[in-house]
């Protein structure tokens, strides 16, 4: 049944679920006990490999020859994993609305003797991200390392409430991610190769209340990324094409949005970092098949996990020491 079709279709109640006996209930609880011992005794040895791995160094894979798509790739973080991935070797598309850029961005990767090309178009138009990829594997082959990093940040405090505003950022930082992910997964998995990179955010684990918007999408693409390693799980690729999630903090990219920080008192105290920390990081973090990786790495992504779980006050306290200033901004 279409889409369409189903919306059309008036709310029916699913049939009632019928009650357990007592036997039943048992028998449910014996099992979910015998699974869980049953789960204790097979993860013995994940968490000793898990364990282990904390102690000695990654085996770092090659990725000298590979074709990377950088969406974003014109300026900022995504032309600091580009230049980062050149470096390694491997031939990179840049997609970008800024064409001007782009196009500079390629001039420099082509120093380090690899295919590089520029490509104009708008990630979040799904007819247009097929079109790219075509024109990708056309000019320099299928892609092995998807790298979605376009993003549309705050530049305002006020920003954060425009209808356009809300509706352009849902578009750009999560959708077209979902669109170059349907584009591009099906050719890895065909042939047993590849990699899904998601430039999320320190926002997509703490929310800001003065940027909800850029907020929910970082949640978004942290949520999607999960669900995507799930569903490779399940489709017995997981082996063959993985993902990284990364989780940079402040870093020192379009100035109006770095402008933003720089007026409220409190977010000066983060420190702000160049790109080019965030590309290494993200080029290792793919060489060494790292999961989720918070860049620069003071903690890891788990540990901020936390932060949901602090008691209310305790959280609020946390907030406001190390973003004062942001009411002030408010009123």
């Amino acid at each position: 049944m279409a889409l369409n079709e189903v919306e059309s279709v008036a709310y029916r109640w699913a049939d009632p679920i019928p009650l357990k006996t007592s036997v039943q209930r048992i028998r449910e609880a014996l099992e979910m006990v015998l699974n869980m011992m049953l789960f204790v005794v097979e993860s013995v040895p994940l968490w000793w490999e898990a364990l282990t791995s904390c102690f000695s160094a990654p085996k770092m894979k090659s990725i000298a020859g590979q074709t990377a798509l950088v969406t974003g790739g014109a300026n900022g973080l995504g032309q600091a994993i580009a230049l980062e991935l050149a470096k390694e070797g491997c031939n990179v598309a840049v997609a970008d609305v800024d064409e001007v850029n782009a196009r500079e961005t390629v001039a420099r990767l082509r120093k380090y003797n690899v295919s590089a090309v520029a490509y104009k178009v708008d990630v979040s138009d799904y007819e247009a991200v097929r079109q790219l990829g075509r024109d990708v594997e056309r000019d320099i082959g299928p892609v092995d390392i998807l790298v979605n990093n376009a993003a549309i940040l705050p530049t305002s405090f006020s920003q954060d409430s425009l209808p356009s505003y809300i509706k352009r950022s849902m578009e750009v930082n999560v959708l077209s991610g979902i669109w170059t992910t349907q584009v591009f997964l099906d050719s890895m998995i065909r042939r047993r190769k590849g990699h899904v990179v998601a430039i999320s955010s320190i926002a997509g684990y703490v929310a800001p209340g003065w940027a909800k918007t850029y907020a929910t999408t970082k949640f978004a693409i942290r949520g999607y990324m999960d669900a995507l390693e799930d569903d490779l799980y399940l489709r017995g690729q997981a082996g063959h094409v993985h993902t990284t999630t990364v989780f940079p903090f402040a870093f020192n990219t379009r100035k109006e949005a770095i402008s933003v920080l720089k007026r409220s008192s409190g977010l000066t105290r983060m420190p702000i970092y160049e790109p080019a920390i965030l590309g290494k990081s993200v080029v290792k973090a793919i060489r060494t098949n790292q999961r989720k990786v918070m860049v620069p790495d003071v903690a890891k992504p788990y540990q901020l996990a936390i932060f949901d779980n602090l008691p209310i006050k305790v959280r609020r306290l946390l907030t406001a020491t190390m973003a004062q200033g942001e009411v002030k901004l408010l009123d």
